[in-house]
């Protein structure tokens, strides 16, 4: 993923679409304070028309949603956030967002209580807590029950995301 592709509004005059013009523009988060205040002004924002909307938003960050009213300036200050993140940390916030219901700023904030397996279904992520944490000899790991301890891990809090597991 790169900065210009994790975030991207489309920002939209609100005083002119009620009026029934649609007037707007996308911009790419984050964006530095007078390159959005350009934006705002070529979309018309100012002392007749000062309320803007999000109609669309575009992320690779699984589970993010993005309110029509939500804060463009706020929203600028977590894609920076998002901008140190690598591409691992990345993943791990999506998948806070989509198994927990987290928004992003809680996501951001809470990452360090996660744990993630990347790329890992709950059947793999048995076979490495097992691997890991038990000193299981050969011929019990052949007629262990991996299916049913990931099963198990779904209900002491392991989610399966679209691209890994994560756990609190």
């Amino acid at each position: 993923m790169t900065a210009t592709t994790l975030l991207k509004v489309f920002i939209t005059n609100l005083g002119k679409y009620n009026e029934g013009e649609l007037i707007g523009e996308w911009v790419s988060l984050p964006v530095d304070e007078s390159e959005l205040e350009e934006v705002l002004e070529r979309i018309g924002i100012n002392e007749q028309y000062e309320e803007y909307f999000i109609t669309d938003f575009e992320t690779e960050i699984d589970g993010l949603n993005v309110d029509e009213y939500s804060n463009i300036e706020e929203l600028n200050e977590l894609a920076e956030q998002l901008e140190n993140l690598d591409e691992y940390d990345l993943e791990k916030v999506g998948a806070i967002i989509e198994a927990y219901g987290a928004d992003l700023q809680e996501a951001i904030e809470d990452i360090d209580n996660y744990t993630y397996y990347n790329g890992k279904t709950l059947e793999e992520v048995a076979y490495e807590i097992v691997e890991e944490c038990y000193e299981l000899p050969e011929i019990a790991q052949r007629y262990f029950d991996y299916e049913a301890f990931a099963r198990d891990l779904g209900f002491d809090g392991y989610e399966e995301t679209t691209n890994g597991v994560i756990y609190r």
